[in-house]
């Protein structure tokens, strides 16, 4: 069983934490997991055994998420580049893989952007260039029903938010449902300051910036009856980053690492080793996309 360590670090004066599975014997550079807004550290564990088999897998709760402090809205996501910046200098870490998902996908893809010189494959799941109204509106649903304080109307609000409808067919729907439910239900007094303000920072986004990313191997994806970040949208900002591949995950919506776990972290174990992703039974078919267009936000 590969070492296990947490870090703690401050920047800015925030508090951040990381968890490092080392690997002595890794055939790629170290992967770097950041997750959603609502997960923490922890929430790609039973997915990750593949890329510690061939990496050191670094998983990351910046400010804003987990257990590391509270960050108010107001900081938006280039602090968080910002900050994860810091934990690679801090780590020693001048060049990675990066797998943002959903809510980390403009921190990772800032990175990548900003220092393409230290992202050897990114990865982003749940992407879009910027969110829609309707997308929009569902998030401020969830948030209207935090500050109400409403913790049922926030699980309910959160189930149509993040999984597809019903008549999808989507696998492990009704485990999945419950457990989305259950986990937004629970939310606390004291987490709803921290999960109000990932929310109203995702509302506050104005998108990615221009420019595109160049100099780096990519995989975006989700799955394909995603509703919140629709595959169009994935599919744009597949089209900002030049020589990058395009692919949908067959049978899941926006919860697909809970869907298709397995699946999952087969395709970034493989994505992460350059094996071939060509005719994999879960996937739509890739779409390559060449040189990166201007983003117009």
């Amino acid at each position: 069983m590969n070492a296990e360590k947490v870090c703690h670090f401050t920047f800015n004066g925030f508090g951040y934490r990381c968890r490092i599975v080392e690997n002595d014997t890794a055939v790629t550079e170290p992967v770097v997991v950041i997750g959603g807004a609502f997960q923490d550290m922890y929430a790609y564990q039973r997915l990750e055994a593949l890329w510690a088999a061939s990496a050191t897998v670094v998983s990351v709760d910046l400010p804003g998420s987990g257990a590391a402090d509270a960050l108010p809205a107001s900081y938006g996501f280039d602090f968080l580049v910002s900050a994860l910046v810091d934990l690679l200098d801090r780590l020693g870490l001048s060049r990675v893989n990066l797998f943002g998902a959903s809510y980390a996908v403009p921190i990772a893809y800032g990175v990548a952007q900003e220092h393409p010189e230290r992202v050897a494959r990114l990865a982003l799941v749940g992407a879009a260039p910027v969110y829609p109204p309707q997308q929009r509106a569902a998030l401020q649903a969830m948030a209207d029903a935090l500050q109400s304080g409403d913790a049922g109307a926030y699980a309910r609000m959160s189930v149509a938010a993040l999984l597809s409808p019903g008549e999808q067919e989507i696998h492990k729907r009704a485990v999945v449902t419950r457990v989305l439910a259950r986990t937004m239900g629970s939310v606390t007094q004291a987490d709803i300051p921290r999960h109000l303000a990932s929310t109203l920072r995702v509302i506050g986004w104005e998108g990615l910036r221009p420019g595109g990313v160049h100099g780096v191997p990519a995989l975006v994806f989700t799955g394909e009856h995603d509703t919140l970040t629709r595959p169009g949208l994935g599919r744009e900002v597949a089209a900002t980053i030049a020589g990058s591949v395009f692919s949908l995950i067959r049978g899941a919506d926006h919860l697909c690492h809970l869907e298709r776990p397995h699946e999952m972290s087969q395709l970034l174990g493989r994505f992460f080793t350059d094996q071939p992703l060509d005719g994999l039974p879960y996937l739509t078919a890739l779409e390559r996309h060449g040189a990166a267009p201007v983003l117009v936000p």
